[in-house]
């Protein structure tokens, strides 16, 4: 009997991959996008300049716990530290409103440390030499403990004062000023206010991007300013975002009754 011939395999069928699915959902910004498309409130936050302070605080953490530890120079440690106080009272004592200032400061400051570095090489100026070699502030552990955590104790209480009971909201339909323990309330409309950004500050800039906002109301004569805004670029844009929205809202509800 004749061999039969070997059938040959049936053929492997492959799945079609599936469509992507698509979505109206406006895609979350991550650490370098932001949608402001999405923003239904924002709640803006103004503090006091005292929050400037953070660096000293954590200039006298790192002094309390090198000092504690016995580690580098005491005298050394007291100079870095009232070299970092004394620009944070810089910033709350002046204001630097352009880069030039912002220039002229760091010139200042390169001056003097490169004639202190050269007079520790040569007697390039002799007074400045005998003025800076006296010149060794001493501060224990203990200060640098108890500065740290007094000033961290009144920048908490700052924060969780603006954080839950003084802010103010924006919403699409009206702005909301939260005020008091007891939980007061001030409501504006919204829709036609003007935005006013201003940076008055370079350090203060630098130091929490912070800056003020103008808002003023439609109808009303008075403007309401927010000093010591932090993030203000971003706090701009999504009460720009919002207000946008508050537009669109209008128009269409405008067609609607035409129609």
């Amino acid at each position: 009997m004749a061999d039969m011939p070997e059938s040959s395999p049936a053929p492997k069928v492959v799945p079609a991959p599936a469509p992507p699915v698509v979505t109206d959902e406006p895609k979350k910004g991550g650490f370098f996008h932001r949608n402001t498309q999405d923003v239904e409130r924002i709640v803006i936050r103004t503090y006091p300049k005292v929050i400037f302070l953070y660096p000293t605080m954590i200039m006298a953490f790192i002094c309390a716990i090198f000092v504690s530890a016995d580690v580098g120079n005491v005298n050394a440690w007291g100079s870095a530290f009232l070299i970092v106080m004394g620009f944070n009272l810089c910033v709350l004592a002046f204001d630097f409103p352009r880069t030039a200032s912002l220039t002229l400061v760091f010139s200042i400051v390169a001056i003097i440390l490169a004639a202190v570095l050269i007079n520790q090489r040569t007697e390039f100026l002799p007074f400045l030499s005998d003025q800076t070699g006296k010149l060794k502030p001493t501060m224990n552990a203990t200060f640098y403990w108890l500065y740290a955590l007094v000033l961290f104790g009144i920048l908490l209480v700052v924060f969780i004062i603006h954080r839950f009971v003084d802010y103010w909201e924006v919403l699409s339909n009206e702005l909301i000023h939260h005020h008091g323990i007891l939980g007061g309330i001030q409501r504006l409309p919204a829709p036609g206010i003007r935005l006013e950004k201003e940076i008055t500050d370079v350090f203060e800039y630098l130091l929490l991007q912070s800056g003020t906002l103008v808002i003023t109301p439609q109808g009303e004569s008075r403007s309401i300013v927010l000093e010591t805004v932090p993030n203000i670029n971003k706090v701009e844009d999504h009460v720009k975002a919002i207000l946008g929205v508050t537009e669109v809202s209008m128009r269409q509800s405008n067609k609607t009754l035409q129609s």
